[in-house]
């Protein structure tokens, strides 16, 4: 369509010539005048139908002298030998048909070549006997002019106008001016010459052996206009609907205008067209920005087509309408070859332009091939590919996007944000590109180290990755609009977005915009890797929340992750892109990526599967699901099979087992650690997480360096809320409360320096401990036992060691059974044991030992038991100015030594001054049952205060009422009977 009339036009110029001579043969003489040729009035023959192409006065038309042969005609009113077989002849006129039948040559269209003059050059030439052989020169003088009609006026019209063609057996030339018009197309130029091939051996048959145009060359050509359908280079530019209806001047098809300084030649046995030199081929259209092409060479290839065969309407556009002769009107043009350094093509009428070495037009199959050096550019609207080697094929609709191929490095760019035309999208690759149209969307392949990147949105790289885009132009718009559909990425896939930076060896992207759009079809690509079948759950669809989205002062928070598959979901909104959901599969990490120093434990998640919903809310959720599933940050670490976060709640939960690494600046006791430590908490049931408190469920069991604690339900309280969104919480995270219930056991070593100085252990049904006031209760029946070093001195569960031991090898063992509760504080080093069946204590030989009171006989000297309703112990702390501890056994309180025992409504221990003091309750005095050695007489005393110093074996007594030696009694006072005592 480009510039295929043109040859046409150049090649009915050689066929006027080939028609008049190659089929010449020895004329029959009708007639003659007063000389020897012998001629014929042929006005009466032929008057009526030469009038058909003649005027009424043409010289025609008048006298003449005839030589006629098949399907030749010679017109001339004068002839005459002018040396050796050759023959003048003035003015001549050639009248070729196409058939040599009598009854139907008249009805096709004819060639006339009309010549001032022609002197002929024959083999043989003998007017007298009427012989004239085979042609074999000659030259038509002056004025040359060639026409093609019709007598039905059906058929294009030519005419071509030069002077002085010089002729040979196989070549017809001339130097001077050509002009030719040939329907509405038109030229010009100068030095025309045509040279034909030799014909196979035809025997006996006279006339030039010729079988076909071979070269045909128009030296200079000064400009060819040529009128064709459209006002596009590439393609018809009126494509839109009713365009070719509409009769405006506008919208009518605009000629193209070829210009070059160097030759146009014509290959006729390779069937390719060329012209030279500063080639410049543009639409002339009234206004407006033309279509372009510039070249320092171009070339058109022909292609033959088969006659019989109706003309589609692709080849109507190219072919030459009315043509019949095999070797000229049955082509049409295939290709369309320029090349230049660089050629440059320019056609606004699909908005489309290109740049390279060479250009490769098919006009077949409507596709456009550029090759660079070293770069070939090609762009379509706001599109551009950037490679050594491009194709590109026009689609159904040249004003949309069509197939592109590229081979080689190279870039893609576009802008796919009608509401930010500076937001660019770059695609770049190493091995090739390719995009797809199908079905209402592209499919785009980009191979070999491809990243995909749009504007601050980040970028994509990876080995392999196709990218669907969406067609949803409105109905009756021109301009096309694509929107991203979906990507997919094969082989290390490295990701560095606002929002996420990883790795990856697959990625699965699906985008989604908030503002309705124009859908079109979404079938299935043709590339061989397309997407998963659906998108990652993201709770379904959700209509965009204005208060969810941030401030454009505010920067999303990055996560660094990895893992084998990565699929996410894209969310676009009126203003911005942002990531919606994703779900990362075979061995994810993500860890937060802050800013600068300013977050020490930033959170990170691993697992086998991990789903981020709601990614761009604030009520964000995290699902970790692997063997097991870990989240971990803002000083915690946690483990289970499956593990959920909700960022807005800083909530976490679980429904199945796991493991909780937790910091402690105390211990379970709440005694202040000197160096803090991470606990670690198991558990069977379940987890939840929230705010600041973390509940464990079943068999729970946390345990330190030193401490070890099982309980069938924890609740921690935590010294701030657990956040996982605010980057600038730095405070340590330390639990505040500990609670315990359904069942608690306790084990703890305490160590100082590097040296144990007790073993505690403790067992109830619940225990709470406030870390930060000290505060503890449990809840009984239970159990405190404790190994500690030094000498005995009444240490019980929840107190310190003795501040001066007597001995600091000594081991002593202390156990409470209590029934009802336990309350004190740690920081007052104060405790009390309510309803306390038994308490006792003693020395023992290692750590695992315990005193065993099955036998009271094999008590040791400094063996102690008690009984009480209420116990309370405390230790003095070097601040106050007191030293060592007391304890305080209040309500029907009784205690048993080695060498004493005593009933009381309470009595006191000094650990300092080593004294027991029992006090009565005003009903009952109190007892003291005491002998100085094991064996000796026992003494019986009884008062309303008794003080006693077991080492010594001292006592004090204060409102006494008796003393008893030996058991024999005095005076006749009522002692009641102390349980236990023997």
């Amino acid at each position: 369509m480009l510039v295929g009339i043109v040859f046409g036009v150049m090649v009915a110029i050689a066929v006027g010539y080939q028609m008049t001579f190659v089929q010449w043969i020895e004329p029959t003489i009708k007639e003659s005048d007063n000389t020897a040729v012998p001629t014929v009035d042929f006005l009466g023959q032929q008057k009526q139908k030469l009038a058909l192409y003649f005027s009424p006065r043409s010289w025609q038309l008048g006298s003449t002298k005839v030589l006629e042969s098949n399907n030749i005609m010679l017109l001339m009113k004068d002839f005459r030998e002018v040396g050796e077989n050759r023959l003048e002849l003035e003015p001549l006129t050639i009248i070729a048909f196409e058939s040599d039948q009598e009854h139907d040559k008249w009805d096709r269209p004819v060639v006339v070549l009309n010549a001032e003059k022609a002197i002929l050059q024959f083999s043989e030439l003998n007017l007298t006997f009427g012989k004239i052989g085979d042609l074999v020169g000659g030259q038509l003088l002056g004025n040359v002019q060639i026409t093609r009609k019709s007598a039905d006026g059906q058929h294009e019209p030519l005419n071509v106008l030069t002077s002085d063609v010089m002729l040979a057996s196989n070549r017809i030339e001339t130097k001077r001016d050509v002009q030719f018009q040939m329907g509405k197309h038109q030229g010009s130029g100068r030095h025309l010459i045509a040279q034909f091939e030799e014909g196979p051996n035809r025997g006996q048959q006279k006339g030039p052996n010729i079988s076909g145009l071979s070269v045909l060359e128009l030296v200079h050509v000064d400009r060819i206009v040529l009128s064709t359908e459209g006002r596009g280079l590439l393609g018809n530019a009126a494509e839109m609907p009713g365009v070719r209806e509409k009769s405006s001047q506008m919208y009518a098809s605009a000629p193209v205008e070829i210009r070059c300084l160097g030759a146009f030649v014509f290959d006729g046995a390779h069937r390719v067209a060329t012209f030279r030199d500063q080639v410049h081929v543009r639409r002339l259209v009234a206004s407006g920005v033309t279509d372009q092409l510039e070249a320092d060479l171009l070339e058109v290839h022909f292609q033959k087509e088969d006659p019989d065969k109706e003309p589609t309407e692709q080849t109507a556009a190219v072919s030459q309408e009315g043509e019949s002769d095999a070797k000229t009107a049955k082509l049409k043009m295939q290709r369309l070859v320029a090349v230049g350094n660089p050629f440059r093509l320019s056609a606004a009428s699909v908005s489309a332009n290109a740049e390279g070495g060479q250009l490769i037009y098919d006009l077949i199959q409507k596709r456009i091939e550029v090759k660079g050096s070293p770069n070939a550019v090609l762009t379509k609207d706001q599109y551009r590919c950037e490679s050594p080697h491009l194709m590109y094929e026009l689609g159904d609709n040249p004003s949309h996007l069509g197939r592109v191929w590229s081979a080689g490095p190279g870039v893609f760019t576009g802008n796919l944000n009608d509401q930010d035309p500076s937001e660019v999208s770059r695609l770049a690759w190493r091995d090739q590109f390719r995009i797809e149209p199908q079905q209402g969307e592209y499919a785009v392949a980009v191979e070999g180290n491809a990243t995909v990147s749009g504007g601050n949105k980040g970028q994509i790289s990876g080995d392999k990755l196709f990218v669907f885009l969406q067609d949803v132009t409105p109905s009756g718009e021109k301009k096309q609009k694509l929107i991203p559909s979906r990507l997919h990425g094969i082989g290390r896939i490295s990701i560095d977005t606002p929002q996420l930076v990883g790795r990856t060896n697959e990625i699965k992207t699906w985008f989604q915009f908030d503002q309705p759009q124009v859908a079109q079809g979404n079938e299935p690509g043709k590339l061989p890797m397309g997407p998963a079948p659906g998108a990652p759950a993201n709770n379904g669809s959700r209509q965009p929340q204005p208060s969810q989205s941030q401030s454009p002062e505010e920067k999303p928070t990055r996560f660094r992750l990895s893992g084998e598959t990565i699929q996410l979901v894209v969310r676009f909104d009126d203003q911005k892109s942002y990531l919606d959901s994703a779900q990362i599969s075979g061995e994810v990490q993500m860890a937060e990526m802050p800013e600068g120093e300013g977050l020490i434990d930033p959170f990170m998640v691993r697992g086998n599967v991990v789903q981020l919903l709601n990614a761009a809310d604030s009520n964000a959720e995290i699902h970790v699901t692997g063997e097991p599933a870990t989240v971990s940050g803002r000083g915690l670490v946690m483990r289970s099979g499956r593990l959920r976060v909700n960022q807005l709640q800083g909530r976490i939960w679980t429904e199945g087992a796991g493991t909780l690494e937790f910091p402690l600046d105390r211990d379970f006791q709440g005694r202040k650690l000197a160096v803090p430590e991470f606990f670690n908490v198991q558990w069977q049931g379940s987890l939840e997480a929230q705010h600041d408190q973390i509940t464990f469920d079943r068999a729970v069991k946390i345990q330190g360096r030193q401490s070890e604690l099982n309980t069938a339900r924890m609740t921690i309280t935590l010294n701030r809320p657990i956040s996982f969104t605010d980057t600038g919480q730095n405070k340590s995270l330390s639990a505040k409360r500990v609670e315990c219930s359904g069942g608690v056991q306790l084990y703890n070593r305490n160590v100082e320096l590097g040296v144990v100085k007790s073993v505690d252990q403790f067992e109830g049904k619940t225990l709470a401990i406030n870390q930060e006031t000290g505060d503890i209760q449990a809840q009984g029946p239970g159990t405190a036992k404790t190994v500690m070093m030094g000498s005995p001195n009444a240490q019980i569960p929840g107190q310190p060691a003795p501040l001066k031991p007597a001995d600091e090898k000594q081991l002593t063992f202390l156990r409470v059974d209590f029934v009802s509760h336990v309350s004190g504080n740690v920081h007052r080093k104060e405790v009390t044991f309510h309803k306390v069946d038994r308490a006792y204590y003693g020395p023992v030989k290692s750590w695992e030992d315990e005193i065993d009171l099955q036998n009271p006989v094999a008590m040791n000297a400094t063996d102690v038991t008690l009984r009480c309703d209420q116990l309370t112990v405390v230790q003095h702390d070097k601040q106050s100015g007191l030293s060592g501890g007391e304890i305080l056994a209040m309500g029907n309180s009784e205690v048993q030594g080695k060498m004493f025992s005593a009933w009381a409504d309470r009595i006191s221990y000094s650990t300092e001054k080593h004294l027991l003091t029992m006090t009565g309750n005003g009903r009952n005095a109190a007892q003291l049952i005491h002998q100085q050695r094991i064996g000796g007489s026992r003494q019986t005393l009884k008062a309303g205060k008794i003080q006693y110093w077991p080492e010594t074996r001292k006592f004090q007594i204060d409102d006494g009422k008796s003393i008893d030696v030996s058991g024999v009694k005095s005076n006749d006072f009522n002692i009641p009977k102390i349980p236990g005592l023997r």
